[in-house]
């Protein structure tokens, strides 16, 4: 049990990292960076409906996730992994829809602001309130306290929380108290029933057992980051091909240079086919390698996908059981 809370208490201090890593990070794009930026997420969704491209389809050429998408068109920043990858992801998407890129980046740095024209000179007055008005980086760090204090306390719930759970665990018994009683009927009944089995003649098994099947197994004989080649032996007719989503992704069955089976699949969403029984070949495509599961007759396939977001085409060579 003091394992277990000192794991809970672990994932407790990722949540407070992750969450205090995004809010600097929120704090480093400074407020002039985000009033400069308001625009660039409405610029690129305009570019994008002009040129009549779906979010779905950017995602298909950009190879961005399309919760990303979403957060530069909402120019909800903070959502995306890095500062790098904001970058990266606002010229890719600003190269797919004609744009310059460079520019929106220009305007996410502020460069785009015109050079500030020289004051004119202050009485003597106008300089003895300027003396007493507040620092800018002040300012802004008064304006992210609020965040601070509501993570902190966010912190301290949890914390709570788990230990109270951990005292529940400690004082919940392991074994109820009627169990010692079930335990010694359940060993008097077997006792019991070991010595009526034994008193009677045993039949022959022999005989009787049935020679088992054997099981299905997979090889691996060929192997790359876009296509794989597997031996499939002792598979029962019919071939069950089972397909299961992780994000939105599309799949496909060719048999003897045919289509015979296309989808495209929502997130958790499972499509089973099958195979015609004639089948010795199957060549199986997967529209982005990491976005799919396969399972052969309820048996997971193992095609190496790795953290592959290209296609992959599968081949199986169908051996049936005899």
């Amino acid at each position: 049990m003091y394992f277990q809370y000192i794991s809970g208490m672990v994932c407790v201090m990722r949540i407070g990292y992750n969450f205090f890593q995004k809010l600097f990070h929120y704090y480093e794009l400074g407020v002039e960076n985000q009033v400069a930026s308001i625009n660039i997420g409405e610029t690129l969704r305009k570019a994008r409906i002009d040129k009549k491209i779906s979010l779905d389809e950017l995602q298909q050429r950009t190879k961005i996730q399309k919760r990303y998408l979403l957060a530069i068109e909402e120019n909800d920043f903070q959502e995306l992994p890095s500062d790098y990858y904001l970058r990266t992801f606002i010229r890719q998407y600003a190269d797919e829809v004609k744009l310059d890129g460079n520019h929106l980046i220009d305007v996410l740095d502020g460069k785009d602001k015109p050079l500030p024209s020289y004051p004119e000179l202050e009485t003597v007055d106008e300089l003895r309130k300027n003396k007493h008005a507040e620092n800018p980086t002040r300012a802004r760090f008064r304006a992210t306290m609020p965040m601070v204090v509501l993570g902190l306390v966010a912190l301290a719930i949890i914390a709570v929380v788990g230990y109270i759970t951990w005292l529940d665990h400690q004082e919940t018994a392991i074994i109820p108290e009627n169990s010692s009683v079930q335990v010694e009927r359940s060993d008097v009944s077997s006792s019991s029933a070991e010595k009526v089995s034994s008193s009677q003649p045993k039949p022959t098994t022999e005989s009787s057992k049935k020679p088992e099947k054997p099981k299905m197994a997979f090889a691996m004989e060929n192997n790359t980051t876009n296509a794989a080649t597997m031996k499939v032996d002792n598979a029962e007719k019919p071939l069950k091909i089972t397909f299961t989503g992780k994000e939105r992704v599309w799949v496909g069955i060719q048999i003897n240079g045919a289509l015979t089976y296309q989808y495209t699949l929502q997130p958790g969403e499972s499509q089973t086919t099958e195979l015609p029984e004639d089948a010795a070949q199957a060549l199986i495509t997967v529209g982005m390698a990491k976005y799919a599961e396969i399972k052969v007759n309820d048996q997971a396939l193992d095609f190496q996908p790795g953290d592959s977001l290209l296609k992959k085409d599968v081949t199986l060579n169908i051996a049936y059981a005899s």
